[in-house]
């Protein structure tokens, strides 16, 4: 597996889910008339959180576009857990981050942004030893759940920088080093 088809399959496993309850709304639809009313609610979340992956993706993974705390805020009130940004989300490094926090804070939290800093807090924080391992400079493991801290190790090796993570029970501080 290359970095490539990590990115593909993380990126299509964000967006099945969402596109696979427009066609069972739909489905719906057909089958009970009276399913309208609820139908048409599902159809518009779905429609949000579409939207808001898909432009998080482009803005993370696509052409050069213009990134705001506005797709990164979006993106994470399309998962359970809800979370919020300190700071300014202006690069793809950060992207990396909030898509990282999102799998970390498991019961939602705090992501902070700063210049050379990322922090998360909240209640249940998990990072498992092969995230570290991976974004402290150790073994690639080339899968999907782990598409973030891939992307940041690979940033982190094309500006010749490391990254020193302290983790406590609800905190983790990431603090990128020359």
């Amino acid at each position: 597996m290359t970095l490539n088809e990590v990115y593909m399959t993380k990126v299509s496993h964000d967006l099945a889910g969402t596109i696979g309850t427009l066609g069972n709304t739909i489905e719906l639809f057909e089958i009970d008339e009276t399913f309208v009313q609820d139908g048409i609610a599902l159809l518009k979340n779905s429609s949000r959180v579409l939207t808001a992956r898909l432009k998080f993706f482009r803005a993370f993974l696509g052409l050069e576009t213009e990134i705001t705390n506005e797709i990164a805020d979006n993106y994470l009130k399309t998962s359970v857990a809800e979370c919020c940004i300190n700071g300014v989300v202006n690069n793809r490094l950060s992207l990396a981050f909030v898509l990282l926090a999102s799998e970390c804070l498991i019961r939602g939290g705090i992501i902070s942004v700063s210049q050379n800093r990322y922090t998360f807090s909240g209640d249940k924080i998990i990072l498992d030893e092969f995230k570290t391992q991976i974004l402290t400079g150790g073994e690639y493991i080339l899968k999907p759940q782990y598409m973030a801290v891939l992307w940041i190790r690979e940033w982190l090796n094309s500006q010749h920088k490391n990254i020193h993570v302290h983790a406590s029970e609800n905190k983790i501080d990431f603090e990128i080093v020359d």
